[in-house]
């Protein structure tokens, strides 16, 4: 399966420890199926870089997929976001 994150630099192997913890949904790489998303994602940076990589389902790392807003899908959006 081919996936796209946007960025401002090239990201040959993501590291999910390096990244921020205040994101949408915690701690993670994000990325796409949709290449446009990333491209639109990218272009918030001055030197905007769309990360192409091929990805095959593997038991050592958690995916979480929601193909429709669902409830569970709000439900895990409310859970993660931090009212102020």
């Amino acid at each position: 399966m081919r996936i796209y994150h946007g960025g401002h630099c090239p990201v040959e192997a993501p590291e999910l420890r390096s990244s921020r913890w205040n994101k949408d949904f915690g701690q993670g790489f994000y990325c796409t199926g949709l290449k446009e998303q990333a491209e639109r994602r990218a272009r918030r940076y001055d030197s905007p870089v769309v990360n192409v990589y091929e990805y095959a389902e593997s038991s050592d790392v958690a995916v979480l997929r929601f193909h429709a807003m669902t409830e569970e899908r709000l439900d895990f959006i409310v859970d993660r976001v931090e009212f102020i």
